[in-house]
């Protein structure tokens, strides 16, 4: 928060009553003429300290939105700021771990404190990104614009994912520095006219890059020896795969093969094949199953022969050993279907028919064939990218669970990733695409393999 026009630290304390504050805050705010609230408080490990008056405080967060606070100032405590409950509970405010926001409601407007904590789980420690302020957009235009981001009180680098859909505006996922809370993206007016982007508009999510994440950067051409330096850093690009014999790139200039095998060994554990479910994505996507106020509904089991309860058994304990299911509850449940592929093999299906039915369609847009195919035109170098287990990289939501479960002989299941046969996964699954795939990805062809190189591998890193 700004405080005197100096950058100062805020804790949130939803543990605490009231708001408090170290006795070098004494100068930054005025004493209020009141008693306070309580005449001590309790420390760490037990102390009493005693309380020597309430104070207010003037604050500017990142939007420029003014916030005043008042805060008991505790004797033998100096530098720390505590918000307490009694700021949170005075003003209703909502504290969204999602986004990394307190927000609430201040004479018509909405006020907006971003925060991060301290000691985040993986999910926590992506927060939401918005507009400073509102900004015009030139026709066809190219340029920065700020943006504040939840950050600590040290300057630091994140990654910007543009997750929401924001219409003639193309965002670019960048890597971008975080100084005092605010950042810069790059936006694209792709409208006929102007634009005005609203105030505190949120654009999309902040990732902070932390000591496990390799960055790698590069400036102008990309070249051989760029490549060989990135795989260096990445990890062991020499030890063969174990299949990497099958990897067939079609028309190759020279050391484009040796390249693309480094790639692959570099990112071994994403190339090898794997068992257990592959990590959820990190992006703003889950599946969700809007029925409305249709009534839940239970389907008969279907009869199975026992060959076939064998390998519904089996499916069964492998996925949920893998983290795709778990036992599931509730008033949903539709039958298994095994089908029969051309190869001999089994493949474990579910009838979600019924629950399709009652399914409020997502109109999200999928791309044009006739589109794809027209950008292509002088493209010399095609390839493909394909997600392993693309599906199951997606969450099904908290609250829609239920209604993917299935019946077997041995109980109810439900499935925690997203499985084939739901009437919205394609959507769900483009929105993904979308995140994944940035402005570049989407509209620039490469003309030589080592651009395409280095595309496969930023893609790789989400």
């Amino acid at each position: 928060m700004l405080v005197d026009g100096t950058q100062q630290l805020v804790k949130i304390e939803s543990g605490a009553r009231y708001s408090v504050a170290g006795t070098d805050w004494m100068a930054r705010g005025e004493r209020k003429r009141v008693d306070a609230p309580v005449a001590y408080v309790e420390g760490i490990g037990g102390f009493l300290l005693d309380v020597l008056g309430v104070w207010t405080f003037d604050m500017v967060n990142v939007y420029g939105q003014k916030v005043t606070i008042e805060a008991c100032i505790i004797e033998g405590c100096t530098s720390e700021f505590l918000l307490g409950v009694d700021f949170l509970g005075g003003r209703r405010a909502t504290m969204d771990f999602d986004r990394g926001e307190v927000r609430y409601a201040e004479r018509g407007q909405d006020v907006i404190i971003p925060f991060r904590t301290t000691e985040a789980k993986d999910d926590s420690a992506v927060v939401a990104v918005r507009l400073v302020s509102a900004t015009n957009l030139q026709r066809s235009a190219v340029q920065a614009v700020e943006v504040a981001v939840a950050a600590p009180d040290s300057e630091e680098e994140g990654v910007f994912l543009p997750t929401v859909n924001n219409g003639a505006v193309l965002l670019a996922a960048a890597v971008t520095k975080v100084e005092k809370g605010k950042a810069l993206v790059i936006a694209i007016n792709t409208h006929g006219g102007r634009l005005k982007l609203p105030r505190w508009k949120e654009l999309g999510v902040g990732i902070p890059i932390n000591q496990d994440i390799e960055l790698l950067t590069m400036h102008g051409e990309l070249q051989p020896e760029s490549v060989q330096a990135w795989l260096d850093e990445l990890g062991d690009p020499s030890t063969p795969l174990d299949d990497e014999h099958d990897v067939d790139i079609g028309a190759e200039e020279p050391d484009a093969r040796s390249l693309i095998l480094r790639l692959l060994r570099a990112y071994r554990v994403l190339a090898n094949a794997q068992d257990e479910c592959p990590p959820a994505t990190t992006l703003n996507v889950e599946h969700h199953i809007d029925t409305g106020d249709a009534a839940p509904i239970m389907m008969r089991r279907r009869r199975q022969a026992q060959t076939g309860d064998a390998i519904m058994d089996s499916n069964v304990d492998a996925m949920v050993s893998a983290g795709v299911m778990e036992h599931g509850e509730g008033g949903w449940g539709f039958p298994v279907v095994l089908v029969r592929k051309k190869d001999g093999s089994v493949r474990f299906c579910v009838d979600y028919r019924a629950l399709n039915s009652v399914t409020r369609k997502d109109v999200y847009p999928l791309p044009r064939i006739d589109e794809t195919l027209k950008s292509l035109e002088g493209a010399r170098l095609f390839t493909t990218l394909d997600l392993r287990l693309g599906y199951w990289q997606i969450r099904v939501a908290n609250e829609d669970r239920d209604k993917t479960a299935f019946m077997t002989k041995r109980g109810l299941y439900r499935f925690k990733r997203m499985p084939f046969g739901l009437t919205n996964a394609p959507a769900t699954f483009q929105r993904l695409m979308n995140g994944v795939l940035d402005v570049d990805d989407l509209c620039g062809l490469p003309r030589r393999h080592h651009h395409l190189f280095e595309r496969r591998h930023r893609t790789a890193r989400h």
